[in-house]
């Protein structure tokens, strides 16, 4: 039912609400904390690396538990761990160890969202579905982006920290309510069944999706503080160039909210691979060339990072619904336990490298770069598929 996945998109809109406060604030923590910009990097990475950790956990268990209720109990515990955040982030190692624990949380909400959602839509509408819910994931962030930017200058970011992480509780109501009546289908196991790397499809669909995400979780971490080392360079001050740089970076990434909705639209009808292969490349092509835009002119550059804002996300549906029609349908938790894994825990590395390049004194280029050569590089192989005939549809 299409009310159910919009339920289900609010439910991880809110929850997302807090999760860009560091990535909104990296200039003004680097000052505060007087760390390197890998480091911050970690402060980043720590959240998507707590969800690659416990999706291990997670994601196989809703084989045998309800996914609804993983779902309740993952959106109480980011919301609660993103408001501690606020209060407990004093350095680089506490708040790291509090991103960890939101995404514990997400772990809950995320991909066995995207299971309730694929289990309720007819096959022929199936991407458009998960594209709905996973086009929640770029709004949540990009509302996070947005709300950071307006609560900065006056709050500071503890203050917009604790709001929005005030706010994310609304997600657990609303997380019970669009859950209520789903029938759960029990899968054969309830721990991780590695037995789904057989299918060679299966692997080259999360390997792509690792590249994407690496490339992805670059884009969310470093775009802010891109465009306030822009305002920084035309005269604004530190934290004025940082709030408006927010917005500017919530604008841009608000656009994988279609982007990545057409994405899932798109490979309903020319099939995931093709789709997944030509959207890679594209935004790949853009990331490599993107850090050079620093002294652009300013049209230039809010053009060119809109476009790069829909492109980017345009195929995280397609990986997604992919992934649930090429796992044995038993296993569907255990394959998407190994898709997040890769995705987030290889992933979550991309931030801190990008930050490395900063450090060894690469200037933007570097970080951007490292974004667009991993992943088109992943990409590449589902050409195979498209040359064998065994794409998903």
């Amino acid at each position: 039912m299409r009310s159910r996945a919009l339920a289900l998109s609010a439910t991880l809109a809110l929850v997302l609400l807090p999760s860009q406060v560091p990535a909104a604030a990296l200039p003004l923590l680097r000052t505060e904390w007087s760390a390197s910009a890998a480091a911050l990097g970690w402060v980043v990475s720590a959240y998507l690396l707590g969800y690659a950790l416990a999706v291990l956990v997670v994601l196989p268990l809703t084989d045998r538990v309800p996914p609804s209720r993983v779902i309740a109990i993952g959106a109480l515990v980011t919301a609660l761990a993103n408001l501690a955040f606020a209060f407990g982030a004093h350095d680089v190692l506490t708040a790291s160890v509090l991103r960890v624990a939101s995404g514990f949380g997400l772990a809950g909400v995320y991909m066995p969202g995207v299971r309730l959602v694929a289990q309720d839509a007819e096959p022929a509408r199936r991407g458009r579905a998960v594209g709905l819910y996973v086009a929640a994931f770029y709004l949540g962030g990009s509302l996070s982006f947005l709300a950071t930017g307006l609560l900065l200058e006056p709050l500071g970011w503890r203050g917009a920290a604790g709001i929005l992480g005030g706010i994310a509780l609304l997600a657990l109501p609303v997380a019970i309510a669009s859950t209520r009546g789903i029938a759960h289908i029990p899968g054969e196991r309830a721990h991780l069944d590695l037995r789904v790397l057989r299918n060679a499809p299966l692997v080259r669909t999360i390997a792509a999706y690792t590249g994407h995400s690496w490339e992805l979780f670059i884009v969310r971490a470093w775009l802010a503080a891109f465009l306030a080392a822009a305002f920084t360079l035309r005269g604004l001050a530190p934290t004025e160039a940082s709030a408006t740089a927010s917005q500017w970076a919530a604008l841009m990434l608000a656009l994988g909210v279609p982007g990545v909705f057409l994405g899932g639209w798109a490979s309903d009808r020319v099939g995931r691979t093709k789709s997944a292969l030509l959207y890679a490349l594209a935004s790949g092509a853009i990331s490599i060339g993107f850090g050079t835009l620093l002294l652009a002119p300013w049209p230039a550059l809010i053009a060119i990072g809109a476009i790069y804002g829909a492109i980017v996300a345009a195929d995280s549906a397609v990986y997604s619904t992919a992934v649930t029609e090429l796992a044995p349908p038993g296993r569907i938790g255990s394959a998407q336990a190994i898709q997040a894994v890769a995705g987030f825990g290889i992933g979550s590395i991309g931030p801190v490298v990008a930050g490395a390049t900063l450090d060894l004194g690469s200037g933007w280029i570097g970080p951007f770069l490292t974004a667009g050569i991993v992943g088109i590089a992943t990409a590449v192989p589902l050409a195979i598929g498209l040359r064998g005939g065994k794409s998903s549809h």
